[in-house]
């Protein structure tokens, strides 16, 4: 399991605040509409050109010189320092004024860029405290909820943000449009981060489940929904997660592998113990006491297995006791391997130097197999395919009555 052991802050890089895109402002010039469309579609050489124009016919939006700005750095080609300088002068002038966020978002994003966090934070305090004061009204718009998310963000209120970016993800999935998915992506990914480490699994797998279902979940991502999902007892999309990031990795997937061959044995136990021991919890045993009942499991499965091998002609009754016998480790083993995996303990490694790999892979080493048929002889050989044939016959002669019978009514 990757570990999350990177400040979440750090998300709101330079690259985040480039990337998103953002609600074009009302303009007579039929051009602006035209390059924001490229921009939004992350066609910043052809928006270029036009974004140029635009400023040189005398645009003083901010917003359209911050994505002069980003054009510029992406292509390589321009003064990108002087776009970013000038949508600072006109940003800082425009914030003034605002009734809404987008101008205070961007530039926020602006002093990112500058490396100006002082700045970053100073505004986004005031611009939040204006919001909490009724002076600029609360966000219902989805991309606006985002903007106010993300500028709590830019000064570290963490837990302020979290409402807000959660209904942003919420309405940008319910819209289902593209043109915000940068934001969903962002949102969902420092929201998933933030639940996946604090262990709350369950918003972790929705916000997770939100970037897989719209094709921006990465290996990192892909792993912890599927262990999110694990932890809920989701294990149909567990397994489609570790499936997933199996794929994307296909030469290094042994972990992935064993985290879907793990989500499928755990949905066929009806029942998991809730403790090891009927004591204590999971979280007091050792991992080497988790080592240990995950060998001990496996070894009782083992010498079921031998003495099933060692019996000649099995009664129904020791069939059953042997079924039993075999099914009977199964829970505790599926809750020891489920609690290993949540510490980011390679069970890989646990299962391969264990030997007990083909009971997370193959669902039979649990399962007694149907007693072997006895073999037929040349003559009852015969005699069940003439008794197929003749019954065969009978099913065409009772059809053709029926035809029959059909017609003269």
């Amino acid at each position: 399991m990757i570990s999350v052991s990177t400040t979440l802050r750090n998300l709101a890089t330079v690259a985040l605040a480039v990337v998103l895109t953002c609600t074009p402002l009302a303009a007579s010039d039929g051009h602006l509409d035209q390059a924001v469309h490229l921009y939004d579609a992350g066609r910043y050489a052809e928006a270029l050109p036009l974004l140029e124009q635009i400023v040189a016919g005398g645009s003083i939006d901010g917003v359209t010189h911050y994505r002069l700005y980003f054009c510029r750095r992406n292509v390589g080609t321009g003064d990108h320092r002087a776009a970013l300088e000038s949508a600072r002068t006109l940003l800082e002038a425009e914030v003034k004024t605002a009734d809404g966020l987008e101008a205070a978002f961007y530039l926020a994003n602006t002093y990112t860029n500058l490396g100006l966090p002082d700045e970053v934070s100073r505004l986004s305090a005031e611009v939040t405290a204006r919001v909490e004061s009724g002076g600029i009204p609360a966000p219902e718009a989805a991309v606006e909820q985002f903007r106010l998310g993300k500028l709590y963000v830019d000064q570290g209120q963490d837990l302020e943000a979290q409402p807000w970016l959660t209904r942003a993800v919420d309405g940008f999935a319910a819209a289902g449009e593209a043109r915000h998915a940068p934001y969903l992506e962002w949102a969902a990914r420092w929201l998933g981060q933030r639940a996946f480490g604090e262990e709350r699994f369950e918003a972790a797998a929705r916000q997770f489940g939100h970037l897989h279902a719209a094709g921006k979940a990465s290996l990192s991502d892909l792993d912890r929904l599927g262990m999110a999902s694990l932890m809920i007892g989701n294990y149909d999309t567990a397994g489609k997660a570790f499936r997933a990031a199996a794929r994307m990795r296909p030469a290094d997937a042994d972990d992935y592998r064993y985290g879907a061959g793990l989500a499928q044995l755990a949905g066929k136990v009806q029942e998991l113990p809730i403790s090891p021991d009927g004591e204590r919890s999971w979280d007091e045993v050792g991992r080497e006491e988790l080592e240990t009942l995950l060998r001990e499991s496996a070894q009782k499965v083992r010498e079921t297995r031998a003495e099933i091998a060692a019996t000649e002609k099995m009664t129904p009754a020791q069939r059953k006791e042997f079924s039993a016998r075999l099914i009977e480790p199964r829970p505790m083993f599926t809750a020891a391997a489920l609690e290993y995996r949540r510490r980011g303990l390679s069970l890989r490694e646990a299962a391969f130097f264990g030997g007990y790999a083909p009971l997370i892979f193959k669902s039979r080493e649990w399962q007694l197999s149907a007693p072997a048929r006895k073999p037929m002889t040349p003559r009852e050989v015969a005699a069940e395919r003439e008794r197929l044939m003749k019954a065969r016959a009978a099913r065409e002669s009772a059809a053709g009555e029926q035809v029959d019978d059909e017609k003269k009514d």
